[in-house]
């Protein structure tokens, strides 16, 4: 979780600490040749597990009185409701965050055919000492490889490829460093994988219903943007219903994912072309600054640290040179 998303889930009512994941202390990106390393300005992120991170979330829910219908089965929807269970449930809002195959945006037409570009992602835990207070992203061969410190004895590895075979025991090859770090660790559990891609429905809005979390606007495992953005978008649906205008948060949405549309691009350039990798990863080990600039607006330390267009180009123009 970055820095915004802490952030954010502070503003819930939920204070993070070590009892819950690990604090990192910032980023670094690194391939065979090159490396380079970013340190959080402000702010502190964290390692959690999923099923931590659940918990916490649907404590804090029940205490402002949430009711949830755990395993019940949605059969339909209408404006004014849901069929629940054979049960109607009517509602005034009725929002879909039920991820990239969004059963509330196919039935309000606002899903896309497809995501726009998919890839493949797969996760374990190791019992392993964490080795550095960074977030680790290994580039290689049509693929990454990211470690996160989840507790004082765990680490996180998951790879990214276009591969669905591709599992992170054969991967290890591409990534000597981290294969050495977990030579004589043992998983803590079994291998998880999942689909990862970067796309965004026709729109978020229709009548009464919206979109948010990744049936909104899904960003790349790459980016490490998922939780973020879903904790921005759900304040800015709160507030578009204290406004009863979901208008406003069609327009806020959309400036939301600018940026982060814009940066996941970046990082999926790097990964198709290694050309580009090895011109972005060198001009970052040899100017730590920009680097350390860029991370800064990545993990949205500030609401006015974000790359404009005018940024973007001359971080292209600065690639080309390096």
């Amino acid at each position: 979780m970055l820095p915004g998303a802490v952030a954010n889930l502070g503003g819930f009512g939920i204070r993070l600490d070590p009892r819950h994941g690990f604090p990192f202390r910032g980023i670094s990106f690194s391939d065979q040749e090159f490396s380079a390393s970013a340190r959080i300005s402000h702010g502190i992120g964290y390692g959690v597990r999923r099923n931590v991170l659940h918990s916490l979330l649907v404590e804090r829910a029940s205490e402002r009185g949430v009711s949830f219908y755990w395993g019940a089965r949605v059969t339909g929807f209408d404006a004014g409701g849901a069929f629940v269970d054979g049960a109607y449930l009517p509602c005034k809002w009725l929002v879909g965050a039920d991820g990239q195959n969004s059963s509330v945006g196919k039935w309000a037409s606002l899903s896309s055919k497809r995501p726009r570009l998919s890839r493949f992602g797969f996760s374990r835990h190791y019992s392993v000492r964490p080795w550095t207070d960074l977030v680790e992203l290994h580039w290689g061969p049509g693929c990454q490889m990211f470690v996160t410190p989840t507790a004082g004895d765990e680490v996180c590895v998951a790879l990214l490829s276009h591969d669905p075979r591709l599992r992170i025991d054969r991967a290890l090859i591409h990534f000597p460093e981290v294969a050495k770090h977990l030579n004589s660790s043992r998983p803590r559990a079994a291998e998880l994988g999942s689909v990862t891609a970067l796309g965004r429905p026709r729109g978020e809005v229709r009548g009464n219903v919206a979109l948010v979390g990744d049936a909104s606007f899904s960003v790349d495992g790459i980016a490490g943007l998922g939780l973020n953005l879903s904790f921005q978008q759900a304040i800015l649906l709160a507030e578009a219903f204290a406004r009863e205008d979901l208008n406003y948060y069609d327009l806020a949405h959309r400036k939301l994912s600018r940026a982060p549309w814009r940066m996941t691009r970046l990082l999926l350039l790097m990964d198709q072309s290694m050309w580009v990798r090895r011109k972005v990863l060198r001009l970052f080990a040899h100017k730590p600054a920009m680097f350390s600039e860029l991370m800064s607006a990545h993990m949205a330390q500030a609401a006015n640290e974000t790359l404009d267009t005018r940024e973007i180009l001359d971080l292209g123009w600065q690639v080309l040179r390096a």
